[in-house]
């Protein structure tokens, strides 16, 4: 009944792997093994180190189950479409995953031909406990239920641990978090994708005021730090007896034959720094005679830089369900209001005023950087660019209005 459920669940997992080849893998508990023995049926937490990929620069969970008697072992792991039409549904906050069995030598392949390294610590856990976590995974391949997927609030991490939290009888898991875990949101983001600087940056732009609050923790375990929270953490039963989670046994399933290539030199912070040189250059040049174009190119790509962020953070932040509905401090920076403003106001008498206003309101959002955690010196460093410029404009318009009064008075004397 088991494996009948299991190819039926594993389906459409192992035609993703077809061009894989198993991985060679032995039995945490060699043969034979009788069947009221606690080995009858091993769990193990598999944790994968981080990838190259956009979607695996996390590192991955997963569950490991064992049956040597049944020749029975998988990885029950959490999974979602990486085709390029899932990622649009994923910012959409519309991706959804769910539970899978893989065989484990099958499972461990893909992260072989990577080089990544795949760790397994077992779980202190009893057999009815084990036996438990199996018929749980396995009911919820059946139901083939859909779970929203997103980074950082429902993951493979946090499905691991849940499962494992559920199939305890009795008991519950007294965890020991680690020091990052008491950081707000926005901080906790920023270590675990610390490195992969663009995907921080990215992540931190779209996770608005999200990043000053604290989500429960068992939705902001990653992968990295699974081990670490386990490992001090116990198995508390009503008694008050206690053991640890994991058994203190470990294995290497794979080795790590390839190191993460080092952050491109191109970071937020750097390609936001040549901007605000590049637009500084053009505002010092557009105060030369004949020299104005740079600048007029300057502002065309800034605002259409602006326009397009501005449109994406007001679809994150009230159609998109990614985070959920919230207030995104980048909004006032970057929003179509200018765009708006220029196409309808433009040859108006009085326009150039606006160019002081939104200065200002440019200043005093970069004063605000550390009010909230979402506030960071690489992304003032873009809208100090854009402060540079509506500066240029208000002071030349400033210029234009006391000209003709300049004027009108030497025509009096």
């Amino acid at each position: 009944m088991w494996m009948l459920l299991l190819l039926v669940a594993a389906v459409p997992v192992l035609a993703q792997r077809r061009d894989y080849k198993p991985i060679a893998v032995t039995w945490t508990h060699g043969l034979p093994v009788k069947p009221d023995s606690s080995n009858f049926v091993t769990a193990s937490y598999v944790v994968a180190s981080p990838g190259e990929k956009i979607y695996s620069r996390l590192g991955h969970a997963t569950l490991r189950l064992e049956c040597p008697s049944y020749k029975l072992d998988y990885c029950f792991t959490f999974e979602t479409d990486v085709e390029p039409g899932d990622y649009l549904r994923f910012f959409a906050g519309q991706a959804r995953g769910r539970i899978v069995a893989v065989p484990t030598g099958l499972f461990l392949a893909p992260y072989a031909r990577e080089g990544r390294q795949v760790r397994q610590y077992e779980l202190n856990l009893s057999l009815a406990e084990k036996r438990e976590l199996w018929r749980m995974l396995d009911n919820d391949m059946v139901s083939d239920e859909r779970r929203k997927f997103n980074f950082v609030t429902n993951n493979c991490t946090s499905i691991s641990f849940s499962m494992v939290e559920d199939c305890l009888q009795g008991e519950h898991i007294d965890y020991v978090w680690p020091r990052v875990m008491s950081q707000d949101n926005g901080n906790g983001v920023r270590y675990l994708m610390r490195r992969s600087p663009w995907l921080s940056f990215i992540s931190i732009t779209l996770l608005g005021t999200e990043s000053d609050k604290y989500w429960d923790n068992h939705s902001r375990v990653a992968p990295e730090l699974v081990i670490d929270i386990e490992w001090h953490s116990r198995i508390v039963a009503p008694d008050g007896r206690w053991r640890p989670v994991l058994t203190g046994e470990q294995r290497e399933l794979l080795p790590l034959r390839h190191r993460l290539s080092a952050p491109s030199k191109a970071s937020p912070g750097v390609v936001a720094a040549c901007l605000l040189l590049v637009v500084l250059l053009a505002t010092v040049l557009e105060w030369k005679p004949g020299w104005r174009r740079p600048a007029q190119v300057t502002d065309a790509v800034l605002l259409a830089m602006q326009t397009a962020a501005g449109l994406l953070l007001l679809y994150m932040s009230t159609v998109a369900s990614l985070f959920g509905t919230h207030w995104n401090w980048y909004i006032i920076p970057f929003n179509p209001v200018p765009l708006v403003v220029w196409l309808v106001c433009r040859r108006r008498r009085h326009y150039g005023r606006v160019y002081g206003f939104y200065t200002a309101v440019l200043v005093l959002f970069m004063l605000a950087t550390p009010l909230s955690s979402q506030l960071d010196w690489q992304h003032q460093l873009v809208v100090a660019a854009l402060a540079v410029r509506t500066a240029s404009h208000a002071v030349a318009y400033r210029r234009r209005q006391v000209a003709p009064t300049s004027d009108r008075k030497k025509a009096i004397v």
